[in-house]
């Protein structure tokens, strides 16, 4: 009997031991030449030129002067095809990033027009451009002209079909207070960069975001009034008591409030009722 405990409990060791020494599984690859759809797949359009890839090194050849605000969500490669249709031409872009969070976030961070369903979540500007995100991959589908809603989704749909599935929405989404939210304009990301075209916070960096650190910048209706909800998950509360000390003695215009609460920090900006941004500052830090 001792000796079947004895056995029992080095099981248990090894077990716990076997466990504590796991690594993260790594993200799906995929061949992106291989995700885009062959010539006539969808009838009456094929392949124009080659499909060219761009990575840390050559992305500026693709978007120069923009480079840094894809670098922000942890670029990895970005495959481009175009196809040509009757009297007109299609591009499609797959843009790979390390994880699906970054993935959603700049899928967040260009979207501008009507919801599509495709992918985990799509947007369309009709007859012209249509995106979504799945995975850690976000897909932009666009015409040089004036295109069929139809054709847009065609070609987006098979993209999907030949991607990886899979990807949540970041949590700290979640904890967005839905009174007064515009969903769709809220913004996720992990450096000051993506959120410089809604917010100017100095561009030096004062909340000590780095390319692990998770944001989100929700636009809110508060009495009428517009305001801004600035909520950042930082590694450790010591960071996030940082941020809040350098945010309220950089004077930014439009403070409202701000405070910190464990590892996040919330701030309130904009025009609304001081009383109604503070309800909307502890109800994000609850």
């Amino acid at each position: 009997m001792a000796k079947i405990k004895l056995l029992s409990l080095l099981w248990v060791i090894l077990f716990a031991a076997s466990c504590g020494q796991q690594k993260t599984v790594p993200p799906v690859s995929v061949s992106l030449r291989d995700v885009f759809p062959s010539n006539n797949a969808i009838p009456g359009w094929t392949r124009d030129g080659n499909t060219e890839t761009y990575n840390n090194d050559t992305l500026f050849n693709l978007v120069d002067g923009q480079a840094d605000a894809f670098f922000a969500y942890n670029f990895e490669q970005v495959a481009v095809q175009n196809y040509a249709g009757e009297n007109t031409v299609l591009r499609i872009e797959i843009w790979q990033l390390a994880t699906p969070v970054d993935a959603y976030g700049l899928f967040t961070r260009n979207r501008s027009g009507e919801p599509a369903d495709v992918g985990n979540e799509g947007d369309t500007d009709p007859g012209r451009r249509l995106a979504f995100w799945q995975d850690r991959y976000y897909v932009q589908v666009r015409g040089r002209q004036a295109l069929e809603d139809a054709t847009l989704h065609t070609f987006a749909e098979a993209v999907a079909a030949a991607l990886p599935s899979g990807g949540e929405t970041p949590a700290l989404m979640n904890k967005l207070p839905p009174d007064g939210l515009l969903p769709r304009d809220a913004i996720f990301f992990r450096q000051e960069i993506s959120i410089q075209d809604e917010i100017w916070l100095g561009g030096e960096n004062i909340l000590g975001l780095t390319a692990d650190t998770e944001g989100v910048l929700a636009h809110y209706t508060l009495n009428g009034a517009p305001a801004l909800l600035l909520l950042v998950k930082y590694p450790d509360a010591d960071a996030a008591s940082a941020g809040l000390a350098a945010l309220t003695t950089a004077q930014v215009d439009g403070l409202l409030a701000a405070d910190a609460n464990n590892a996040r920090l919330a701030a309130v900006f904009g025009d609304a009722d001081p009383s109604a941004a503070a309800a909307l500052l502890a109800a994000a830090l609850k």
